[in-house]
């Protein structure tokens, strides 16, 4: 229920605990763990091997959307944002972009890419998402990011669509400060719903929350801590049947403690946690997490559910023929210079 960063470009013995000790589900890549692809394939090759026999693999994650959200340098491909799609209003265009963007991931192993944005750019003041989203069209958004998703897909990379139930309309960034958004239910239905039910519809398997608080919803609690929005809206009302994600739980938007964390997102319905960088987080979450499922703070039947579902998810990680990644970079060259023709300052 954990995916956890890590340090290094190669595999190293806290790295090991990490995965043969502390049994983490998944880990996300930043730059630091990146040199070249080969040397980035053989170390998630070594992460995998960790794995036991008959046991699901790892996830092997990284924020990799394009623009300025791009983990993975060149030799990867310097896609721009997503807005270009949004500009160009093409499926063609967005469905190619996903495919190629998840063949490279799938090239040198990573099954995961948080990606694509299914924030409405409904803020022009927005500090965070802006460029990002694919449009300020709720519709544009719903239909674009569906072939983005589609195209993820066939390439065998999951998807995890971001940030639900909507980080468009924010006016502060959540990375430094918790953000409300003061909208009726009503207006954030018909607007920053509408891409995510249309994604589930489109058979999403994977969301991250916001961790911005929606007062039409809940008055107190982000979305990453408010089962009315996580169990309530998403699962009741909206029928997703997925995986729920945090979103980076280091950010200054969550003031909860380590030791908080697990029993509130788990009873509000999130089944992974995501911790970017400090190992001793990762550590004392875990610790609590096992603490309260031994002192009935936590539903053992909650977790196995959780569980189960990263299980059932991880089961479609398909063993696809693997991909040359200098001909995928070759081709993908082309499409993002057809995809800068469309960028609007």
């Amino acid at each position: 229920m954990i995916v956890s960063g890590f340090e290094g470009t190669c595999l190293n013995s806290r790295t090991e605990k990490l995965i043969s000790e502390q049994g983490v589900g998944g880990l996300i890549l930043f730059e630091r763990n990146f040199e070249n692809p080969k040397q980035l394939k053989k170390l998630i090759s070594d992460l995998q091997s960790l794995v036991p026999e008959n046991a699901p693999p790892l996830f092997i994650s990284v924020d990799q959307e394009g623009g300025r959200v791009a983990r993975l340098k060149e030799p990867f491909t310097q896609f721009p944002h997503m807005c270009c799609l949004g500009n160009a209003n093409s499926e063609d265009l967005a469905y190619r972009f996903g495919l190629a963007m998840g063949k490279e991931m799938k090239a040198v192993g990573i099954n995961m890419d948080y990606a694509p944005v299914l924030d409405v750019h409904s803020n022009p003041e927005n500090p965070i998402i802006g460029k990002r989203a694919i449009s300020s069209d709720p519709d544009i958004v719903a239909r674009l990011g569906c072939k983005i998703i589609q195209g993820f897909k066939d390439a065998g990379t999951f998807p995890v669509g971001k940030h639900f139930p909507g980080h468009g309309d924010t006016s502060q960034d959540s990375h430094l400060t918790l953000p409300r958004v003061e909208r009726t239910q009503e207006s954030l239905e018909q607007i920053e719903l509408v891409p995510f039910a249309k994604a589930f519809q489109e058979g999403l398997d994977v969301i991250m929350t916001a961790h911005v608080v929606y007062p039409a919803w809940d008055a107190v609690s982000a979305a990453t801590f408010s089962k009315t929005i996580l169990k309530d809206l998403l699962r009741n009302k909206m029928g997703f049947k997925g995986l729920v994600m945090s979103d980076d739980l280091e950010m200054q938007a969550v003031t909860q403690s380590p030791e908080e964390i697990p029993a509130l997102a788990i009873n509000a319905g999130v089944d992974l946690f995501l911790i970017c960088h400090d190992l001793k987080k990762v550590s004392d979450l875990q610790n609590a997490l096992i603490d309260g499922i031994e002192t009935g703070k936590i539903s053992q039947e909650t977790v196995e559910q959780s569980f189960n579902k990263i299980i059932t998810v991880k089961q479609k990680l398909n063993d696809q023929p693997e991909v040359s990644l200098e001909q995928v970079l070759s081709e993908n060259q082309k499409l993002a210079e057809e995809m800068r023709s469309h960028l609007v300052e």
